[in-house]
């Protein structure tokens, strides 16, 4: 867990609230304890939201079952939950590098099959033929 959120819950009970006061009571309107937070660690512009986005993608990346994903994150629809899945263009390239390596392999692969089957060429030796 992020060292910033860890600890905001260390010590607490699954059901509690993440950001709270000192007193144990929840802050209700946490931006301003949310920017107090990230200023000091050095990233001000962070959102909340960009930290699910992040966890959906990474998830997503690792081959993790989106109804899993859904589960971890937190969403109940798969249209909500896909709109965090944001697709980039490095995520293309990366879908047509894969496919480029399929291809590939399996033109190997195919090479390989048609060379086992038909065995190495030797030339045909036909003693006493004659031509017309």
């Amino acid at each position: 867990m992020p060292t910033l959120l860890g600890a905001c819950v260390s010590g607490k009970q699954p059901d509690d609230y993440v950001f709270t006061r000192g007193d144990g009571k929840p802050v209700r309107d946490f931006r301003e304890a949310w920017r107090n937070a990230c200023n000091p660690a050095g990233v001000p512009e962070l959102l909340l939201h960009n930290l699910r986005r992040s966890a959906v993608r990474n998830l997503r990346r690792l081959g993790v079952a989106e109804s899993v994903a859904m589960k971890i994150s937190g969403h109940k629809t798969a249209s909500i939950f896909r709109r965090y899945d944001i697709t980039d263009e490095p995520d293309l390239a990366d879908a047509a590098r894969r496919l480029d390596e399929k291809r590939n392999a399996q033109a190997q692969a195919d090479i390989s099959h048609s060379s086992a089957i038909v065995g190495p060429c030797t030339p045909l030796i036909v003693e006493d033929a004659k031509v017309n």
